[in-house]
């Protein structure tokens, strides 16, 4: 008893303390994340974006470990999220949409993906998420990282207004020196902070280094930067207390409660797309979980659990988010054991949102900026250029190099569809680089079993050549049908037995069977036979060839096609009919 109870208390303290680090590392990022969505709808609505931050780590880290089946998984606002929230949010700025109703399409939108996952997780969806080839997700991370690391420079120089990437570059004037300076003290300190303690996160250390940079030029610089009012280089006020937070949340389900089904519709799109790579993050860092604590999480009970954390998070005015690598890791060095260290980050979120909203206020955007840029960064894949070392892998590395431009020069909505088609084609490519046809072989030199008379093997070794052999395998699809056709066209005139041995083959497509039939149907003009062998065993995917032959009419319309269950049977029956 006394040890049970000791193994308890050393897992929550061991909960508490994971629960602790990771809040302290997914709270700033969060709130740089709401910063960014938001701040794309106007430099007043950055305070907002913080508050939506904070909102969804809170939910988030409430809803989504108690219902998750995945220990020590952190869920927070993460990079995917803002990469799509912004790039929506911009869109409907650029179309002169107002901004309250912006904020209100924000909020719908995360419901929506919500939705979407829980739909996904109910649905079975999650065991194949995670089979999206790498090459795919790898551009997807990459253009997503480019994606924050262009947001986040006009903030890094200061640049407010809504002015573009290129237009803030060219325009040194618009920059306010004291935020370059301030965005690069933060990140310095968050690259090099590693290399002196792990004991505090880099992402804490590198903020508070830039709001003491911010004060210190407040101090010996510009003395209005210490004045809240109009000033755009801080957050500005929050109103953190119970009470705004209370009316966060009532008024985020009034303002919902007046959109339009047809409003909502037109959100499916982009959520589907945030859904899938919210998605994608989460079981990302759950297989990393698994295979560093020799564990196994069910990826359908987790999206499921995501997508009521999301929906939650919406409606309390959050931002979406999705299973966080670095915040996992944290919680896993730091001595998180069970799910509660997730419910403890959220409640800690809580806690620092109702403490801690005057200091947040003070927080610099330029350091904000200084941590998504560094985040930024670390999300390119730079390990995929070893991919143009090899011929075999060339292909691979365009199809990154795809995903990467369509992402970043129209939309991850695209990107997505473009990596769906791409992720077909790299299968197809690797089906018709494999050969259908394993062996084929004359009649004359492949005899049965059976013992027969020495004048009955001559007359077959004389006559064997009526009947070839030609055993299969793989995927038989429209991808391949063509090999067996370019194989077989010289033999459908002069042979009248053909055999096709189809006990390696592992999966068959209708243009497969369209195509048998068309060479039953000229054998039987001609009085021969199409004969198959090895069709009673069960595909991979569970599908029985000789249900499915059935089903099509493949083998039952006519005699001149004959099944049975073995090669040897087959070239027994032909020998006896010699």
């Amino acid at each position: 008893m006394e040890l049970t109870l000791k193994l308890k208390n050393d897992k929550l303290a061991g909960d508490f303390w994971g629960g602790l680090a990771a809040m302290l590392v997914a709270l700033p990022s969060a709130i740089a994340f709401g910063v960014t969505i938001y701040g794309s709808i106007g430099p007043g609505y950055a305070g907002l974006g913080a508050l939506a931050g904070i909102l969804g780590a809170t939910a988030l880290g409430l809803v989504a470990p108690a219902l998750g089946g995945t220990n020590r998984l952190i869920t927070a606002p993460c990079a995917p999220a803002a990469a799509v929230l912004s790039a929506f949010a911009i869109g409907l700025v650029q179309q002169e949409v107002e901004a309250p109703f912006i904020v209100l399409m924000l909020t719908a939108l995360g419901l929506v993906a919500g939705i979407v996952q829980l739909s996904l997780g109910f649905m079975g969806i999650g065991s194949l998420i995670k089979y999206i080839p790498f090459p795919v997700v790898s551009g997807y991370l990459t253009g997503v990282g480019l994606i924050i690391i262009g947001s986040q420079i006009p903030k890094f120089l200061g640049v407010f207004g809504g002015y573009s990437l290129w237009k803030t570059l060219i325009s040194p004037e618009l920059w306010h020196w004291q935020s370059p300076v301030i965005g690069a003290v933060t990140a310095g300190v968050m690259i090099l902070a590693p290399m002196v303690t792990r004991a505090v996160p880099a992402a804490i250390l590198g903020l508070l280094a830039g709001v003491l940079t911010y004060f210190g030029l407040a101090f010996w610089v510009d003395e209005s930067m210490f004045v809240v009012e109009g000033n755009k280089l801080i957050i500005g006020t929050l109103g953190g207390s119970a009470s705004s937070l209370l009316d966060a949340i009532t008024g985020r389900w009034r303002e919902i409660g007046e959109l339009k089904l047809s409003q909502i519709g037109s959100l499916l799109g982009t959520a589907f797309t945030l859904a899938v790579l919210l998605s994608i993050d989460t079981l990302k860092t759950a297989v990393v979980l698994d295979a560093l604590t020799r564990s196994r999480h069910d990826s359908n009970r987790e999206l499921v659990a995501q997508g009521v954390g999301n929906i939650a998070s919406a409606c309390a005015g959050g931002m979406p988010g999705a299973g966080q690598m670095g915040a996992t890791l944290v919680n896993l060095a730091s001595g998180g054991q069970t799910r509660v260290s997730g419910v403890v980050e959220g409640v800690l979120s809580l806690i620092a949102f109702l403490l801690l909203g005057a200091f947040i206020t003070w927080i610099p955007v330029g350091a904000l900026a200084g941590i998504l840029i560094v985040v930024g960064f670390r999300m390119i894949d730079r390990h995929s250029l070893q991919l143009l070392e090899s011929p075999w892998t060339i292909m691979d590395f365009i199809v990154i190099v795809v995903v990467v431009a369509v992402a970043v020069g129209y939309s991850l909505i695209a990107a997505s569809g473009v990596g769906i088609a791409l992720a077909m084609f790299l299968f197809i490519r690797e089906q018709l680089g494999s050969t259908i046809i394993r062996n084929k072989i004359d009649g004359s030199n492949r005899f049965s079993k059976r013992v027969r008379l020495a004048q009955d093997m001559d007359l077959l070794a004389k006559r064997g050549n009526e009947a070839v052999i030609l055993e299969l395998q793989g995927s038989f699809f429209f991808g391949t049908k063509d090999q067996l056709y370019l194989a077989l066209e010289p033999e459908l005139r002069k042979r009248n037995y053909i055999v096709l041995d189809m006990r390696r083959v592992q999966s068959v497509d209708v243009t497969a069977v369209h195509l048998l039939t068309q060479i039953r149907d000229s054998l039987s003009e001609r009085g021969a036979y199409l004969i198959f062998s090895g069709l009673s065993h069960t595909l991979p995917n569970g599908r029985n060839i000789a249900e499915f032959f059935d089903r099509m009419e493949l083998t039952t319309t006519t005699e001149r096609v004959k099944v049975f269950q073995t090669l040897d049977e087959a070239v027994e029956w032909i020998e006896d009919q010699i």
